[in-house]
């Protein structure tokens, strides 16, 4: 095999890396599981962020802070909670909403499989 030839097959492995590597971090999840009521504080700021309501993501932002202080948010629901509330209210209203719509939908579940019935 000539010197040009292992080049070339060099190349091709090292950019058939480079692309799985992208598509990888492409396709892997932002956020890990919440629980019910993290879910139900994203849903708030989808609302709040459709709306562009900045008293609104101000309250909610008020109310993750008490709901984690409480026991009811884990401090890593409250980071990606809180972190999406701040691009809202840094004026980033499209990334806010894209942010807690992705969080909500990596959420979504297969459902068990239910036991036969003859």
């Amino acid at each position: 095999m000539s010197t040009s030839s292992k080049n070339v097959t060099l190349i091709m492995v090292a950019s058939l890396i480079v692309v799985g590597a992208i598509a990888w971090w492409l396709t892997r999840p932002s956020y890990g599981e919440i629980s019910h009521t993290g879910y139900d504080y994203a849903m708030a700021l989808y609302s709040a962020c459709n709306g562009k309501s900045t008293a609104k993501v101000q309250q909610i932002s008020t109310m993750i802070d008490e709901a984690e202080s409480a026991g009811e948010l884990t401090l890593q629901e409250k980071a990606w909670l809180q972190g999406i509330a701040r691009q809202a209210l840094d004026g980033d209203w499209n990334s806010a909403n894209s942010a807690v719509r992705r969080l909500m939908e990596e959420q979504t579940r297969d459902a068990d499989l239910l036991p036969k019935i003859d």
